[in-house]
């Protein structure tokens, strides 16, 4: 009897959460069919193109709406079982709220890992693939990747003149770089070129105490400064390393000591990758304080009412936190308390509503 409750349930809120899902969802990609529209408009981009840009989004778009999903679709669960009467019928024979919450709650946990383990990763590697195709294509004018805790830079000023940079380390909020190794292949001629600090201004990159070495024909000189015209700024290299959105959550510790090495560690990023690691908790958390209040509703009352509300309710905590993620931006706060504080209010606040219906 136990398992088949159990099981019951579990089926039941998979069941709405896929449907709520697939409704919200399928709305959502009409929108960003005609935002893409309106991004490749000067692409001649025919409708195939089109569908497989949307396809791209889909899994962000999952991932950004399935907290109203779980909020939604919890509402329509217990208007099921209460219109049927079987949460009456589940505690005459003993269950508590928490018992029947207990299989919802494995549910959502289920379906939180898939997205963490399966959707996350595919957002990252399908959000870089949408940028290449509706951004302006820079990778014949340069390329910038982050290997081994090191800057590396591809500079293409023309097919006679290219730059192969590596840099040890940068402080990219100021732009001033040390132990700089530079390739230039430039005509006939090939240099390496040494430089013990740097700073790039605009897009030029100003050197000192540099030592050039031609490979060619082996003469050696230094120079007390010496400047390279670069096909980028300040903002393409912080775009380039930085867009934390774009990492799927397995490589999170290892950028986040890049972004260390390289000044660009901030709350905000650590906040939105514990925040991504701990969604599934976070959605049991919102259901449950939605289940609440939308256990309390009685089989004849309005349920558009009660969805409205549940909503309203679900709303109001995703803007606490965005408003909690606001202030730790802005006042240095720690992450691990800021997420604290994301979890414990809606969990004070379902228990809450839980204690007032078992009080009944």
């Amino acid at each position: 009897m136990i398992n088949k409750i159990f099981i019951y349930l579990f089926l039941i809120k998979m069941k709405y959460i896929f449907f709520n899902l697939l409704c919200i969802s399928l709305f959502i990609q009409i929108i960003n069919i005609l935002e893409i529209t309106k991004l490749i408009e000067n692409k001649n981009a025919n409708l195939l193109n089109l569908l497989y840009l949307s396809l791209l989004k889909l899994p962000s778009v999952i991932i950004e709406t399935i907290p109203f999903v779980i909020i939604i679709s919890t509402a329509f669960v217990y208007r099921y079982l209460i219109s049927n009467n079987e949460i009456i019928s589940m505690r005459n024979i003993g269950y508590s709220i928490i018992d029947i919450f207990k299989p919802i709650g494995i549910a959502i946990i289920f379906v939180g890992l898939l997205i963490l383990f399966v959707l996350n990763p595919l957002s990252a590697q399908f959000e870089k693939k949408f940028d290449n195709i509706t951004t302006k294509d820079f990778s014949n004018l340069y390329s910038i990747k982050i290997i081994n805790d090191e800057l590396w830079i591809k500079n293409i000023k023309d097919k006679n003149e290219k730059y192969f940079i590596n840099i040890s380390d940068i402080d990219l909020k100021n732009m001033k770089a040390k132990n700089i190794k530079i390739i230039s292949l430039k005509d006939k001629n090939t240099n390496f070129y040494y430089a013990e600090n740097g700073i790039i201004i605009d897009k030029i990159f100003k050197m000192k105490k540099v030592k050039i070495l031609n490979i060619i024909n082996d003469n050696y000189n230094e120079k007390k400064s010496l400047e390279i015209n670069l096909n980028f700024d300040k903002n393409n290299l912080l775009d380039s390393i930085s867009n934390y959105k774009y990492i799927p959550f397995y490589k999170y510790t290892e950028h986040i000591k890049s972004l260390k090495k390289f000044n660009l560690y901030s709350p905000e990023i650590a906040l939105y990758y514990l925040s991504e690691i701990l969604k599934p908790l976070f959605l049991v958390i919102i259901s449950f304080t939605v289940m609440g209040y939308s256990g309390r509703f009685k089989r004849n009352e309005n349920f558009f009412k009660i969805l409205f509300i549940s909503i309203s309710i679900g709303f109001l905590l995703f803007m606490f936190k965005e408003i909690i993620t606001a202030f730790s931006v802005s006042f240095n706060i720690s992450f691990f308390i800021s997420y604290l504080l994301i979890l414990s209010i809606p969990l004070i606040i379902g228990l809450y509503f839980v204690i007032n219906i078992e009080g009944r």
